[in-house]
């Protein structure tokens, strides 16, 4: 029985958002695989033909809170979760093997191996093609900015895929002095943080050769790390991420944790409880502790995660998983941000004056070719402008 195809590509952008992979290749390989319908063929079942043996082994993860029964194999909204949960590990599984982002067709042959057919990539860019017109109106339906969620247009462009976790090694620094006009200071961040604490910008001016120690040691790099952290924490108002959402807004941003007004008691303006159902489960965060809320984003670029606080704590010399309070302390900020920095590679694409990149680095965890997807752009880049000027970079 066909599905209906315009609620069906609505749940794929849901998916594909929650889980980081692009929700046209979940619908697309839904069409490539069973012309988008709930039927089964030969044990394989659903509209991404899914084999018992393969629902059973990714039905429950802990990480997503991600928890169905054997038999819910037939629905195709908790097929659509599973398989865009499948598609997160296979994306990492590939960027893992090949230091790489895969091509949608890569993507779908470390899912499928047996896809290696002569007649594989025209069928897929097909499948592809039929499903385009599907995605922008049910991005209209689901997101506050539909142009966050492009088409792939092309089977051998590169996909985006969920952020890349970074290792605890500390920052070796590119060899060469600090370049004249370079220093930040506190004249600078008075200018142009004039409603951020004083106790947080004295500490980052005290603090701010750890800039240059770490290579960002050129008028433009300093100007791109200061118009991203500009944006990230609001000029310096917003070092710990707030919590306390409203219920509409909660059922808007997080569909699957609160699919309903019901859903939401208990958690409006009460930031633990909100963080702790938000984010447990992922992100290195414990089931059953308060690390979603212990681990919420701090610092001037929003540090998320017990992972993260993890290693980029070990990467500073700094104990972040026993005292997450010290990622807001003054004297640490800018040594955790700029490590990060760094860490995401950032710097060869500050080198080439390439915002959007730097700024998809940022945001997304890696580079893209869909500029839409990363939040705030146009801040940043606004951002960088301003920073150039302060810097006196062309």
């Amino acid at each position: 029985m066909a599905i209906d195809r315009a609620r069906f590509a609505q749940e794929c952008i849901r998916q594909g958002i929650f889980f980081g992979v692009e929700p046209h290749y979940l619908l697309g390989v839904a069409q490539l695989r069973s012309g988008i319908s709930d039927d089964s063929s030969n044990g394989q079942i659903g509209p991404f033909r899914l084999k018992q043996a393969e629902w059973d082994a990714n039905s429950n993860d802990d990480e997503f809170d991600v928890h169905f029964t054997p038999t819910q194999i037939s629905s195709p909204v908790r097929q659509c979760a599973v398989f865009a949960l499948m598609t997160h590990h296979a994306f990492d599984a590939f960027v893992s093997k090949n230091s790489r982002n895969p091509t949608a067709k890569e993507l779908y042959r470390q899912q499928r191996p047996e896809a290696d057919t002569a007649t594989f990539a025209a069928d897929f860019q097909k499948a592809l093609d039929d499903t385009a017109a599907l995605v922008d109106p049910a991005a209209d339906a689901v997101l506050d900015d539909p142009k966050s969620i492009p088409t792939i247009t092309k089977a051998d462009e590169p996909t985006s895929g969920p952020p890349q976790k970074l290792g605890p090694e500390p920052v070796v620094p590119e060899p060469g002095p600090v370049v004249p006009g370079a220093m930040l200071t506190l004249a600078m961040l008075r200018k142009h943080w004039p409603t951020a604490a004083a106790e947080l910008i004295e500490g980052m001016a005290n603090t701010a050769d750890v800039l240059g120690k770490l290579g960002i040691n050129s008028p433009l790099r300093v100007a791109h790390f200061m118009g991203q952290i500009s944006e990230e924490c609001g000029n310096g108002t917003e070092i710990v991420e707030k919590l306390n959402y409203s219920a509409p807004r909660m059922m808007e941003i997080f569909p699957n944790r609160f699919p309903t007004l019901e859903s939401t008691v208990g958690f409006v303006n009460n930031e633990k409880a909100f963080g702790d159902k938000v984010y447990n489960g992922r992100m290195g965060n414990r089931a059953g502790t308060d690390d979603g809320f212990h681990f919420r984003g701090r610092g001037c670029l929003q540090l998320t995660g017990r992972d993260s606080y993890d290693a980029i704590g070990r990467s500073c010399r700094l104990v972040l998983v026993d005292n997450p309070d010290l990622a807001t302390a003054s004297n640490n900020v800018l040594l955790i941000a700029a490590t990060e920095f760094v860490k995401l590679g950032c710097l060869a694409d500050c080198d080439l004056d390439n915002v959007v990149q730097v700024s998809a680095r940022i945001n997304l965890g890696h580079p893209t070719n869909s500029p839409g997807k990363i939040n705030g752009l146009k801040d940043r880049i606004a951002q960088l402008k301003i920073w150039k000027q302060e810097f006196d970079v062309a």
